[in-house]
């Protein structure tokens, strides 16, 4: 392939921003029809996971930087709901309601995009053959990396979906694909242990960090700041960070940027292999194309603060 005009992560980084409006369009309306309609708002969370059966294996493959009590307990507030049914193996099938609750709440947000008539300068339908260009290739291109969040996650969009609800698909089908592509990248250097990798990721900004600090932070993760003590001592010891003086104070190391630098470099390489299915222009007119329809997105959110 010849050397895009723009660069392939200029180009991703649009994709991220398209799919950042869409969810904060999305998803107000989404966790609103959800609370209407008594469906777990998890649930939604869990569809990029898979709605099939949930288990900690299952989730850890494709979110192994959350604490996985967090997982576990939700799995018993589902089971005692009736929404997933406890099966051998500690693993959990979802029900058809499950499934059709998803699919009524994901659509609910997806009414909220704005209608192709509302951005006739954009060739929503071209952009769409781009974007599944890439998708397919991404389906059909050799491991590493181990597809498995691309084929675990729940799709709502059939063939009679309107095409925002399909270009929404393709792009966290691209999302899922980096996932993968990161994860194949950077599972050899922490194992198990995703909290580690929390920390390096926080301190490669180069801003000192406590374990007090780390938790206020990445409350989301579900971990405490006596758990990221111990993350901290351990990636110490293993040599990617610092105490910066005061205790409890760490700082990245230079082993700790350059096998950060390694991993993304790693993932990059991953990640848009399969874009070569794209010639250079079609790369270039995917950006241009991008470009236009978050700036449209963005006016939609602008002016339907509701939405």
């Amino acid at each position: 392939m010849n050397e895009p005009t723009i660069p392939l992560s200029k180009i991703w980084a649009q994709m991220h921003a398209v799919i950042q409006e869409i969810w904060a369009i999305t998803e107000p309306e989404i966790e609103k029809v959800a609370v209407r309609n008594d469906v777990p708002f998890e649930l939604y969370l869990y569809s990029e996971l898979g709605l099939d059966y949930f288990s900690l294996a299952n989730f850890q493959k494709r979110d192994p930087f959350t604490n996985p009590e967090k997982f576990e307990k939700t799995f018993t507030y589902l089971d005692v709901k009736g929404w997933i049914q406890p099966q051998p193996e500690d693993e959990y099938k979802v029900t058809e309601m499950a499934r059709a609750g998803v699919k009524f709440i994901i659509m609910a947000g997806d009414a909220k995009l704005p209608p192709p008539e509302a951005m006739p300068e954009i060739d929503l339908e071209r952009l769409k053959v781009l974007l599944k260009k890439i998708a397919l290739a991404n389906d059909n291109a050799p491991e590493p990396p181990e597809k498995w969040a691309i084929l675990k996650r729940f799709r709502v969009a059939d063939r009679e979906s309107p095409v925002m609800t399909k270009i929404r698909e393709y792009l966290l089908d691209l999302f899922a694909y980096r996932d993968d592509s990161h994860l194949e990248a950077a599972r050899p250097h922490f194992n198990t242990a995703g909290i580690v990798w929390n920390v390096l990721g926080v301190t490669a900004g180069g801003t000192p960090v406590t374990a007090e600090k780390l938790a206020e932070q990445l409350a989301f993760r579900g971990y405490d700041a006596d758990e990221y003590a111990i993350a901290l001592q351990a990636a110490q010891e293993i040599g990617w960070l610092e105490q910066a003086g005061d205790s409890g104070v760490y700082r990245i190391l230079q082993q700790g940027i350059e096998l950060r630098e390694h991993v993304e470099n790693q993932t990059d390489a991953y990640f848009f292999a399969p874009w070569s299915a794209l010639k250079q222009e079609e790369l270039d007119e995917l950006q241009e194309t991008l470009l236009k329809l978050r700036e449209k997105l963005r006016e939609h959110r602008k002016s339907n603060p509701q939405a």
